[in-house]
């Protein structure tokens, strides 16, 4: 559930998470239709489907790991599976031109069903090779899915709330923040060190906990072919405080508009293939070609 307040009169989100600071960044009108109109959609796109099953599919081995079942890679396999199957859904966009939607019945159209198989065996191929390079999974886990809820500098108008897909710790409190990527690009070190949202639950760690001996972040890239790509960051007092300011300057860009009720205005580019927001966006003309119409 999404809280809110009124401020000067207006309905201002009480706390903000990466994925609204990004959206916000990315296309302002696209947050606004998202996070103050309030129009949600039932459309996702293939590529963010088959990372959600993905990341349900490594937390629920490490879950198991906790209470000593040890998962085989058939498990694993079986487990994803049917994560995929039980989730799957009519609204599942795929951006390519040769599988623009004709109907909703998507599912049993031989074409989607093409590309339906081959994003399901990329989500395989991620899960095998993450398994066979981190068995017998002996990482100090101290917790997956992990919940932070902080304010920024304890400022309550700099509210943030977010989710790490995986925290580790040692005994002498090195902390480790994990985050799973199932696309096909990976970060160089200037744009790991750069990357602001486990810079962002790095400040939310260190808001919560008072024994960090040190905290490293740290992206798997699991689509690589021969092997799961890790890139590491160790952020600096100096990187931390510059990406507040940052934080808290966007926050307050977006409250400045709200509270004088200027437009968000859209910006056109080619993630706008992603979008659900067509139909709402004064940029477009109809529906996206690639999703259709909800009816």
């Amino acid at each position: 559930m999404r809280y809110t307040i009124y401020w000067s009169g207006t309905l201002i989100p009480e706390y903000f998470s990466y994925s609204a600071i990004q959206s916000y960044e990315k296309c302002p009108a696209k947050y606004h239709f998202r996070y103050i109109d309030r129009i949600f959609k039932k459309d996702e796109g293939i590529e963010a489907f088959m990372g959600k099953r993905v990341h349900e599919t490594i937390e629920f081995l490490y879950e198991q790991k906790k209470i000593g079942v040890i998962m085989s890679l058939d498990n694993i396999m079986e487990y994803h599976f049917g994560l995929w199957e039980d989730k799957w859904h009519n609204r599942i966009s795929i951006v390519n031109r040769e599988s623009s939607p004709i109907d909703r019945d998507r599912k049993i159209s031989p074409l989607w069903r093409k590309y339906a198989a081959y994003y399901y065996r990329i989500g395989q191929d991620c899960l095998r090779k993450f398994f066979l390079l981190n068995k017998p999974f002996n990482q100090n886990v101290f917790a997956n899915e992990y919940p932070i809820d902080f304010c920024i500098e304890g400022n309550a108008d700099y509210r943030i709330k977010g989710v790490i897909d995986r925290l580790d710790v040692d005994n002498d409190q090195n902390w480790i923040i994990h985050d799973y990527k199932t696309g096909k690009g990976v970060y160089n070190q200037k744009q790991a060190d750069n990357d602001f949202q486990l810079g962002l639950y790095q400040l939310g760690l260190e808001a919560e906990k008072n024994q960090i001996n040190s905290v490293t972040l740290v992206w798997h890239f699991l689509q690589q072919r021969k092997e799961n790509i890790k890139v590491q960051s160790i952020r600096t007092k100096t990187s931390l405080e510059l990406l507040s300011n940052r934080i808290k300057n966007t926050i307050n860009r977006i409250r400045f508009k709200l509270s004088n009720k200027e437009n968000f205005k859209a910006k056109k580019s080619i993630l706008c293939n992603w979008c659900y927001y067509w139909e709402e966006c004064p940029k477009q003309l109809d529906e996206n070609p690639y999703i259709g119409k909800i009816g």
